[in-house]
């Protein structure tokens, strides 16, 4: 147990806490160049980068500083309720749908195995003592399995064999259910998680409902 902890703290959360957001940013420039690189979309994509950026920073030092976890029933809805913001323009934005147009559906499937690092997480916390298994296994396992399959059903879907939209859609569908488990199951239980842990909620969730 102690040699899974030892990995997880030096391989699978730095990449979760900081090469989730660095994939964000990139795939939206491919998209965009994919797209046709207008100075529209240009504009749009600076101003993007830029929000998320600063969204990323703030939440990472608000996190470090424990402000996340000592406000967790103001922060977590509030960090939630961003990210929701966020999706409304960007689901109206004309650049941003010919850029996700551009990119080949199993490419945005398959970029959420990285969820399955995240089930480690909770796993992690477990083992560590920081949350009780009434929250993190079945978090955990439903990460865990969003994330695999994300990589089961990208290739099913660039296979162009039978069934792949639908697939598409059902694992789709999975991950969200994934989240509004893993969000009541918080409203009502105890919550004690690090840094950098605490990202998962604080950040890296809402981040993927964009």
């Amino acid at each position: 147990m102690i040699a899974v902890l030892q990995f997880y703290q030096a391989f699978v959360s730095p990449f979760i806490r900081n090469g989730v957001p660095i994939l964000a940013i990139l795939g939206l420039w491919v998209a965009l160049r994919r797209a046709g690189l207008t100075p529209k979309a240009r504009m749009i994509g600076i101003i993007t980068t830029g929000l998320l950026l600063v969204w990323w920073v703030t939440i990472d030092q608000l996190a470090r500083s424990g402000f996340y976890a000592s406000y967790w029933n103001v922060m977590r809805p509030l960090c939630w309720a961003i990210a929701i913001a966020w999706l409304i323009p960007l689901m109206r934005s004309q650049s941003i749908g010919v850029a996700l147009e551009a990119i080949p559906p199993w490419w945005l499937i398959g970029l959420q195995f990285y969820r399955a690092g995240g089930g480690l997480t909770w796993f992690a916390a477990l083992a560590a003592g920081r949350l009780p298994a009434g929250f993190a296994l079945p978090a955990g396992i439903g990460d865990s399995l969003v994330g695999l399959f994300a990589v089961a059903v990208a290739v099913w879907v660039y296979s162009g064999a039978r069934g792949g939209r639908v697939a598409g859609i059902a694992w789709n569908v999975f991950g969200l259910l994934d989240f509004a488990g893993g969000f009541v199951l918080a409203s009502f239980l105890p919550y004690n998680f690090a840094y950098p842990g605490v990202m998962i909620p604080a950040f890296l969730a809402p981040l993927s409902l964009d």
